[in-house]
């Protein structure tokens, strides 16, 4: 793809290949494009290469072989305060600043729309205002975030991430260790985010949560980009099998989409 549609597009990965500089593990070669307005979910087991493909689209990690596009840019094309402005990313595990606010943790997330010299104005205020109403967080805003439980921390980031105003939103795991009503909460909103026109790359665990809120799935193993489409093209029982070495059931929801359920097993029972 060339000229005005390659600019057009988020993400463009054109034969990327990496692998670390020890280790046997290797990713790619992958070729894919990411669409505006689309929820896409990482789907594989673990070890597979979602999270090397999220580092690999943040910048994070360099492919020794292809390249990335980023709205018909490459990562050394952009400058820092552009990509932050085009990009957010929230990993797996991340630090907890000791004895940060939670208003001005968020607050942070602004930083590439005013600088490092300037102070936040009034519509930056009113960003972070909303995001905090957004996600409940009004009681916790002068709290510390190291004093946070895990998922008012979660909710936090992703305020952060979002008053950032990016184009593309990655995100590893964002429900991992969540109750189900904060997992289905974040699932809701980045699904409301896609609809608004922002590309989500998001790693999810659970079949069944890409089944109900993804738009496309990217189904990845041992380094590979073995298939993409629809959730229900590519999360197909006999595919997964493949993947993962479990025959999982299919079975139809109220709504009348398909969805996934583990098989029974016998138990012996004591007498």
């Amino acid at each position: 793809m060339k000229g005005a549609l390659m600019a057009e597009l988020p993400v463009i990965l054109d034969h990327t290949k990496w692998r670390p500089h020890s280790g046997s593990f290797e990713f790619g070669p992958v070729s894919i494009v990411a669409d505006e307005g689309k929820f896409i979910a990482l789907v594989g087991p673990n070890g597979a290469g979602k999270s090397t493909l999220l580092n690999l689209v943040s910048g994070i990690i360099t492919p020794i072989e292809g390249r990335i596009g980023l709205f018909g840019k490459t990562h050394k094309e952009w400058k820092a305060r552009e990509r932050g402005r085009l990009m957010a990313f929230l990993s797996q595990d991340p630090e907890r600043p000791f004895g940060f606010p939670v208003s001005e943790y968020i607050g942070l997330g602004r930083f590439p729309h005013v600088g490092p010299f300037r102070s936040l104005g009034k519509e930056d205020r009113n960003i972070i205002d909303e995001e905090i109403g957004a996600w409940g967080l009004e009681h916790l805003e002068s709290r510390a975030v190291s004093n946070l439980s895990g998922g008012e921390f979660q909710r936090v980031r992703l305020a952060r991430a979002l008053v950032q105003e990016p184009k593309i939103l990655l995100l590893d795991e964002p429900g991992n260790h969540l109750d189900l009503s904060s997992r289905m909460g974040i699932l809701n909103r980045l699904r409301e985010e896609a609809g608004g026109g922002r590309c989500i790359l998001a790693v999810l665990h659970d079949v069944n949560d890409a089944l109900l809120y993804a738009d496309q799935v990217w189904l990845v193993a041992d380094g590979r980009l073995l298939c993409s489409g629809s959730p229900q093209e590519v999360l197909q029982p006999e595919k997964l099998a493949q993947v993962y070495g479990l025959e999982l059931t299919p079975f139809t929801n109220g709504e009348g989409l398909m969805m996934l359920g583990v098989p029974s097993f016998s138990r012996s029972l004591p007498d």
